[in-house]
């Protein structure tokens, strides 16, 4: 009866996760990611007046990390706040059915069952934001892989005789299959110069989407390079070589921080068999003498 009841828990918990993830995959478009829509790109402006704060920039922040998570559809902010709620109400809903039916939950004490429904409620309301953040942490990092390859394609383009806007449009065309995030990304920017929108806009409103800091200081780069009339290919070399050598040093820290990681499994895994091997036969040879 037990194990039926564990069974039963599991499976409430297996279909309210499942409820909940068929909910968010309502909300993604057939788009992988964000810039695809030629309306969308061609206002440049307006996101980056309303994240000054209030309401409005309360959601369009929302709406920016819902975007980079992969959903595009304009009513992700409601819907997003509708299944929190019901996740919420269905988790709390579920505990108090599953609660009552093990017995070991059952003889708990009437405040702990209150704690562990409250819990369960609280696993609801943050499972989509869990699920919205782990997503848009991996769109963040695929734009993070993406960007030194652009910087090279775009190095060759301007070194080659064409002007900074050819050298973007080229950029996205070529990185589409590889890269579509960020290939996206200087689509919306490409578009936007096009319908009138100055370059220093355009430009931050890219890397405002995509929460890239190297991308903010490339805008910048490019921005300064076209306002005071420096060569951009040296800038994007220099830029390249910068950004590739913070790369080697990032990766080498977190290689060099791995023996340390590493030490306290040793110890846990290496020392206690070692000891047992040395140490159990001149016990079992102490032991046996009396």
């Amino acid at each position: 009866m037990d194990l039926l009841n564990s069974w039963l828990l599991l499976g409430c918990f297996i279909a309210c996760a499942l409820l909940l993830g068929g909910a968010l995959v309502l909300l993604q478009r057939a788009e992988p990611a964000a810039f695809t829509t030629p309306a969308k790109a061609a206002k440049p402006v307006k996101d980056l007046h309303l994240s000054g704060g209030g309401d409005e920039g309360s959601n369009s922040e929302l709406r920016r990390h819902l975007t980079q998570a992969g959903f595009t559809h304009p009513d992700a902010v409601r819907w997003l706040t509708w299944i929190k709620l019901g996740g919420t109400v269905l988790g709390f809903g579920i505990a108090m059915l599953v609660v009552p039916m093990v017995p070991v939950l059952a003889s708990m004490a009437p405040e702990m069952q209150l704690v562990m429904q409250g819990v369960v409620a609280l696993f609801g309301y943050f499972a989509p934001v869990i699920v919205v953040d782990k997503r848009r942490a991996a769109w963040l990092k695929r734009i993070e892989l993406a960007l030194p390859d652009a910087l090279d394609f775009m190095l060759i383009c301007v070194e080659a005789g064409q002007s900074t806007d050819i050298a973007v449009k080229r950029v996205a065309e070529e990185l589409a299959p590889v890269h579509p995030e960020l290939s996206a990304g200087f689509v919306a920017l490409t578009e936007a110069l096009a319908a009138g929108a100055e370059r220093q806009e355009a430009w931050m409103r890219l890397s405002v989407d995509t929460d890239n800091d190297d991308l903010r200081q490339l805008a910048t780069i490019i921005v300064q390079s076209s306002t005071m009339g420096t060569p951009v290919a040296q800038t994007l070399r220099v830029f390249s070589a910068d950004l590739r050598d913070r790369r080697v040093r990032r990766i080498e820290e977190k290689a060099n921080i791995l023996p340390t990681k590493m030490t306290l499994g040793t110890m846990m895994f290496t020392v206690p068999p070692l000891l047992i091997l040395l140490l159990a036969p001149a016990l079992y040879r102490i032991a046996s003498s009396f």
